[in-house]
């Protein structure tokens, strides 16, 4: 399959998760019947080391009604308050794929001018109603122009968690060009596939995300468009990601040596046979964890889950795991309660649900959130990380 960073055709499937569900909409029962489920196969080029899918579903499809809501995850909250503050003595901040307002917000109050923008109508409506300016759109050329006409060109842009969702990084890159100033910076926040494969979390491939970048693909996306990275940093959302800061060629200082050092690392460790590998330790870890809740629902312990991410869908369509080994799960968004798991149809609950259905154990979807989650229910339960499975 041809890449769609470097243009060449350089992949293999190494991954195939089999039919799964849009993992970021969550149905009602009514509209069970009318779930569609995909194909999900994950693809390694070997020339620029870029991992992607093999399916592409329309972006407006998936986003323009979207239950994803940044500001309800505290350790979010305080991940784009400390980028706030990196950022406040810039003069023009773009945010793409604000969200919320969770960036939005701090800038705010930090005086910084400030700009979302975000396709999702219902999301950037409650960003709006919150005094936080956002333009509803998809960001392309076309929205890029609205953002220069009417408020000028940003020194700084900002695409957090979103780029990896892009059907082409190639007219994003195009976009950003055309609007951030001659020495501005172009920082994005993307899912690692580093420790995606360290880590076994296979989890976090799905249909709403198309890319999976390593450094290595980035570098390649930014020289095709006659920038460079300047700079990365591992930071801790989505269970480890780089932020990473680019700038156009020749306006800036050389890049610093955590970028040359990753880029070393991946020549090394980043090759198709480690991912085929992979393949066999994602199946041990599902069936591990399949295995854990048969045996936890034969003994009798009542179990429930905490958190619905979208690493949900996968990892329960493709273990086909459902409400007889996970009652419920408990969400702290309100877009998701009362709804189901895609596919599996486990229902969706608000907190305050656990003190009339209190279960012994908890599975923690949301795991790099632990600390958070046991606060949220007075550490008063038995914990389980599902993949690799163990209690915590």
């Amino acid at each position: 399959m041809k890449c769609k960073i470097c243009r060449e055709d350089s992949s293999t499937m190494f991954l195939d998760l089999g039919k799964q569900p849009l993992a970021n909409k969550y149905p009602k029962q009514e509209d069970f019947v009318h779930e569609d489920f995909f194909p999900e196969q994950v693809f390694f080029c070997t020339n620029c080391r870029n991992v992607q899918l093999g399916t592409i579903i329309s972006r407006e499809r998936m986003f323009e009604d979207y239950y994803y809501l940044s500001s309800v995850n505290q350790g979010l909250v305080r991940h784009f308050n400390s980028l706030a503050g990196k950022l406040k003595d810039s003069k023009f901040v773009l945010d793409v794929g604000s969200n919320d307002g969770i960036l939005l917000r701090p800038l705010k109050e930090l005086g910084v001018k400030f700009l979302g923008v975000d396709p999702s109508v219902n999301v950037s409506k409650i960003a709006n109603d919150a005094g936080l300016t956002t333009i509803t759109a998809f960001f392309d050329a076309e929205s890029a122009n609205e953002v220069r006409t009417k408020y000028g060109n940003p020194d700084v842009i900002v695409a957090s968690s979103i780029f990896t969702h892009l059907e082409d990084p190639h007219l994003f890159m195009n976009a950003v060009k055309e609007i951030l100033t001659e020495d501005g910076k172009f920082i994005i926040e993307v899912e690692y596939i580093g420790n995606i494969i360290r880590d076994v979390q296979f989890e976090r491939f799905y249909l709403d995300r198309i890319f999976y970048y390593s450094l290595s693909s980035l570098a390649k996306l930014a020289e095709l468009h006659e920038m460079y990275i300047q700079d990365v940093e591992m930071i801790e959302p989505h269970g480890g990601s780089l932020q990473v800061t680019f700038i156009r060629a020749g306006q800036g200082a050389a890049p610093t040596d955590r970028v040359a050092n990753m880029l070393n690392e991946e020549a090394k460790n980043l090759s198709l046979p480690k991912l085929l590998e992979f393949k066999n330790v994602v199946d041990e870890s599902v069936g591990a964890f399949k295995d854990m809740l048969i045996a936890l629902k034969d003994s009798g312990v009542k179990v429930a889950g905490y958190g619905c991410p979208a690493r949900v869908t996968t990892i329960t369509n493709y273990g086909d795991i459902g409400p007889d080994l996970v009652e419920f799960i408990v969400d702290d968004s309100p877009l998701k309660q009362n709804k189901f798991s895609p596919g599996k149809h486990i229902p969706i609950v608000p907190n305050a649900y656990l003190a009339d259905h209190k279960p012994e154990l908890l599975v923690v979807f949301a795991f790099e959130y632990i600390d958070d989650i046991r606060k949220k229910t007075d550490n008063a339960y038995r914990y389980l990380i599902p993949i690799p499975p163990r209690e915590v």
